[in-house]
């Protein structure tokens, strides 16, 4: 980025705690306004005051958002020995899935679709870490796993998507992957309009997979500057060369599609919003 910026030294600083989200209070709060520091947290972490977090002080519709790498909607896929080859299969019969916790993807997603799709997943929680799943399925202690993002999934098993050793069952997110328009969207089944504000509210934050800000009430010929240099950078032959080795997808999308969509999901009703905090925080009948 720093070449489009003329050439400018990017100096990157690590600020580890609570998954970004301290990091993300000090853009928020402290950081010099004046261009010359951009953050990128987790996909989640713009969510969190309205999902109740009281350690998350900012409105995440104040951050100058500079646009996100990528927009990738979760995944559900199951082992190729289990019986669940296609997503409907898991309306008749239970599917077991690792997940981290139910304010990660992991413990999340499948606890909506069981929701909104009437699916059949059983949810076992507590693993550390993406590379522990993994293992417990080979192992076989599990069946699969339900929102696991494309580029983690091509990343760190490529074997598994090249040698067919799982079955890729479901997208769920607010649009298909460029690279996956064969497999059904979740978004498409379900029939209800409450089902769906909550299933968008819980998978929102996948169109901004890997967002990055400035903080707040940067000048706009700065910010202009800023979001220019992102797109720059992500359309250099360099970087795409090597996100094609790492097998990482590129899919920018702008700060702008950012902003509009903070704006529509941070608007979505009391109720549902009530119900999404009752399902994180395990409360929900």
């Amino acid at each position: 980025m720093g070449r489009y910026l003329a050439n400018t030294n990017v100096i990157v600083q690590n600020m580890p705690g609570s998954g970004s989200l301290t990091m993300t209070n000090y853009l928020y709060s402290a950081a010099s306004k004046d261009g010359t520091v951009i953050g990128t947290m987790n996909r989640n972490v713009p969510m969190e005051p309205l999902m109740g977090n009281k350690n998350a002080r900012f409105d995440a519709r104040k951050f100058t958002w500079i646009g996100s790498t990528n927009a990738e909607p979760s995944l559900c896929v199951a082992w190729e020995t289990s019986p669940i080859k296609k997503w409907e299969d898991a309306k008749e019969r239970e599917f077991v899935v690792a997940g981290a916790s139910l304010n990660a993807n992991t413990g999340l997603v499948p606890t909506l679709l069981n929701r909104v799709l009437d699916t059949k997943m059983k949810l076992i929680l507590g693993f550390p870490g993406s590379n522990e799943m993994s293992m417990a399925i080979e192992r076989g202690e599990v069946e699969g796993r339900c929102g696991w993002s494309r580029s983690s999934l091509m990343s760190s098993r490529p074997n598994w998507v090249v040698d067919k050793k799982i079955n890729v069952l479901l997208q769920a997110g607010l649009k298909k992957s460029r690279a996956m328009q064969d497999i059904p969207l979740a978004m498409d089944y379900v029939k209800n309009e409450s089902n769906r504000q909550l299933l968008k509210l819980g998978v929102a934050w996948d169109e901004m997979a890997w967002p990055f800000a400035a903080p707040p009430d940067i000048p706009n010929a700065r910010r202009d500057i800023l979001r220019h240099a992102f797109v720059a950078a992500l359309k250099d032959p360099q970087l795409l060369n090597e996100a094609e080795k790492e097998r990482l997808e590129v899919n920018i999308v702008s700060g702008e599609e950012i902003e509009a969509l903070l704006d529509d999901v941070l608007a979505t009703p009391a109720p549902i919003v009530q119900e999404m905090q009752n399902i994180i925080n395990g409360t929900t009948k």
